[in-house]
């Protein structure tokens, strides 16, 4: 079913925004990705005033921990081990360093890949190095990695192993809520969260908090589809989720989709940047499988810090500042000189923000 097709022109969508919502509403953004086609939509500009739109913590690389980033050099470096990782993921520092120092030192092999599925390849061609994959992302990237791991597993590939920082967002959402000076009436999801979860925790959240919640592809008619639907639930005080924009999973494939995630991993608590420790909204690898936890395998923990950095991104990722309410973002801070995750992230909203140029005076901004 094509849903592009089925909505409504986005110039008709505004007209009737205008026309409906008659009073103040903050709505968080929660993913990365719908972030950046905001801003390069200009759908901030466009908006009523009373709409304000709030950044969630929806970039996964901008939500990674010093200490994570940490553990993630610490392996690099260890003897005979090719670390395979996102580009993202490559300038992100630590409490002193990056994945970036690592490979610029010429020592130890970093190599670029786009999927755990190319890291277990390159395992199979490197026999006589350990392949570790820091696997980062939310809950719909947990299936891929845990089929890579049960595949390892299955044909006996003994030199490749993950390090586990896959963040759940409901949770975390849920903790940000409890912050009455964030004031958040409506969540907007991207499409892609009925992998494993559907829409189940989302309604949860709803019915905790009195929000109203709308799961929505990434084209303009599709985010603008998803913020009428919520303005329309709050106007009416309904606290439900619309997913008659989300993409269609068959039972069966989300069943298997959790089978397999339920097989290589169980929730636990872990740390997120600029919010502290948050009861499971992370993923450890079982004990059965632990020749795959690159953590166990080379005895690696994950550090607590304060996730210190010379720019506001801790703020930035819990919606209590923007970009330009940094005294870094577009002096020390750039997209050929990025300071902090949210600029060096593709997903990071500093890095869309510089990129696109807008200047929206309807980006939230919330003292702290």
């Amino acid at each position: 079913m094509d849903v592009i097709n089925q909505l409504p022109s986005p110039e008709a969508l505004l007209e009737e925004l205008h026309r409906v919502v008659s009073k103040p509403i903050r709505l968080m953004v929660v993913c990365g990705t719908h972030n950046r086609a905001i801003l390069r939509y200009g759908i901030r500009e466009e908006l009523p005033d009373f709409i304000e739109l709030v950044a969630g913590p929806g970039c996964s690389v901008c939500v990674m921990p010093t200490g994570h980033v940490d553990a993630f050099v610490k392996v690099a470096r260890q003897p005979d081990v090719i670390t395979a990782t996102c580009e993202d993921l490559l300038k992100v520092r630590g409490s002193k360093e990056s994945l970036a120092d690592v490979l610029n030192e010429g020592v130890h092999r970093v190599e670029i890949i786009s999927s755990p599925r190319q890291a277990l390849e390159l395992a199979y061609v490197e026999e006589d190095k350990i392949v570790v994959y820091p696997a980062v992302g939310f809950e719909a990237t947990a299936p891929s990695i845990a089929e890579t791991i049960l595949e390892a597993a299955q044909n006996g590939v003994g030199n490749f192993c993950v390090i586990p920082s896959i963040r759940l967002l409901p949770p975390t959402i849920d903790a940000l809520l409890l912050d009455p000076q964030l004031s958040i009436q409506g969540l907007l999801c991207s499409d892609h969260i009925n992998t494993i979860s559907d829409t189940e925790a989302y309604a949860d959240l709803a019915r905790k908090h009195s929000l109203s919640c709308c799961i929505a592809g990434f084209e303009k008619a599709e985010i603008l589809q998803g913020i009428l639907s919520m303005v329309k639930q709050i106007h009416r005080g309904e606290s439900m989720v619309d997913a008659s924009g989300a993409m269609v999973y068959s039972m069966e494939e989300t069943a298997r989709a959790r089978r397999v995630v339920e097989e290589v991993f169980f929730p636990t608590e872990t740390a997120w940047r600029g919010l502290g420790s948050i009861a499971e909204s992370g993923f450890v690898i079982r004990d059965e499988l632990a020749l795959y936890d690159a953590t166990k395998r080379f005895n690696v923990r994950f550090a607590e810090g304060t996730d210190q950095c010379m720019c506001h991104c801790n703020e930035i990722i819990s919606g209590r500042a923007l970009p330009p309410d940094c005294p870094a973002f577009g002096m020390a801070c750039t997209l050929q000189n990025p300071v902090g995750p949210c600029m060096i992230s593709n997903e990071g909203i500093c890095a869309a923000y510089f990129k696109y140029k807008l200047e929206s005076s309807r980006f939230s901004r919330l003292d702290v």
